[in-house]
């Protein structure tokens, strides 16, 4: 009886859904990287309590802007001409401090969104495919350094000719354990560095595995190129810390030149920073994040013809090759496509869908503004399709 009942429990449990188990397992992956979290967290915040809360204002102006409207006397208007009502002119200044208000409200609702496609653009670049490349000297190396204090003459004269006996490391020299592990610490290094470094050649344009991931694949990619060479920039800088210096220093005296010609010469650094300063630099003004953050027809038409504008830049790069070009397109093609239709909902929301427009109303506010984004568009392509022939 006790097992059929335990078999009966079992039955009576629901099991759980793909959604449910999809999103224990987001939540496992936000756990295990709490910055990506972190931005998610900030930029939902920014999406569905600040953006409400400005349009809400808005609504509410526009509602007593309507009932002053609709409250005002005919009659005591009639008494006066235009010129000698003093409400006139009240109901002037009102009007302005309204309109006042209104741009300021939409500028500030702008703003938000710019925030929230920044904040996209970090979780992005924290959830990336480059890794944090920290160089952890040999204990024995970094208490010799210590050795050294904060005098910044000592900790820049570290070189390869150097007296090591002023960190008390001239007995090392002949202690060929501590060499090996010493050149092993380098071999490691050597592998870590050469992780970043193979990425500029070897990383594909970002594939959209999801709605969102297809409609943001161009703000990936221009997140990718900036923190990669970010990142480039940080080994640099590891590689100037005194701790990995007087490691260097340590091995040429020892005649261990294996290990830093290969730090020095084998790791494809200079080689990586070459491309992905050429990549970032063609990158860095392409006005991806301008089209994600635009709301009204005339910016998101803005927005794209300074996407086609700039893409000719491309010739002065001599590693965005032309694949990679058409992928981008592409990408920003998608982002144009959500844009307009998140416009479309967040316009009309409230009357559900737009076929619920009156035909005059809908001619007005839908189709000639998204008519005049889509000729555009076409001319805008005819004329990049001459310029990609071209090349």
């Amino acid at each position: 009886q006790q097992q059929q009942q335990r078999q009966q429990s079992q039955t009576q449990q629901p099991p759980s859904s793909s959604a449910d188990a999809k999103q224990k397992q987001d939540d496992r992956g936000n756990a295990t990287n709490p910055g990506s979290a972190t931005f998610l967290s900030l930029q939902l915040y920014a999406r569905h309590c600040f953006v409400p809360a400005v349009r809400a204002i808005e609504a509410l102006q526009e509602e007593g802007e309507e009932k002053k409207d609709g409250g005002l006397d005919s009659s005591a208007d009639a008494a006066l001409s235009p010129s000698d009502d003093p409400a006139a002119s009240g109901e002037s200044l009102a009007t302005k401090q309204h309109r006042k208000s209104t741009r300021i409200l939409s500028t500030l609702e702008d703003k938000l969104r710019e925030l929230d496609v920044a904040l996209g653009q970090c979780r992005r670049t924290v959830l990336g495919r480059i890794p944090h490349v920290v160089l952890k000297p040999h204990p024995r190396i970094l208490e010799a350094c210590l050795l050294l204090g904060d005098d910044a003459s000592a900790l820049s004269s570290i070189s390869s000719n150097m007296d090591l006996d002023k960190v008390g490391l001239t007995a090392a020299l002949s202690d060929d354990a501590f060499l090996n592990e010493v050149q092993s610490t380098v071999n490691h290094w050597i592998v870590q560095i050469r992780k970043v470094t193979v990425l500029p050649s070897t990383t594909p344009f970002p594939s959209g595995e999801s709605a969102e991931t297809e409609a943001n694949a161009d703000l990936e990619e221009v997140s990718f190129w900036m923190g990669l060479e970010e990142s480039l920039k940080h080994i640099r800088r590891e590689l100037d810390k005194p701790s990995v210096r007087l490691t260097l220093a340590l091995l040429k005296a020892a005649k261990r030149f294996v290990a830093t010609i290969a730090l020095e010469n084998n790791t494809g650094l200079d080689a990586a920073e070459a491309h992905t300063a050429d990549v970032a630099q063609f990158l860095k003004g392409y006005p991806a994040p301008v089209l994600a953050a635009a709301r009204e027809w005339e910016k998101i038409g803005g927005a794209m013809d300074e996407v086609f504008g700039y893409l000719p830049k491309v010739r002065q790069s001599k590693y965005y090759d032309l694949e990679r070009l058409a992928r981008l397109v592409e990408a920003t093609t998608f982002t144009l496509r959500e844009r307009m239709e998140g416009t479309l909902r967040e316009r009309y929301s409230r009357n559900g869908i737009v076929l619920g427009l009156e035909f005059g109303e809908f001619e007005k506010e839908v189709r000639a503004p998204t008519q005049d984004i889509f000729v555009m568009f076409d001319a805008s392509f005819v004329t990049f399709k001459e310029f990609f022939l071209e090349q």
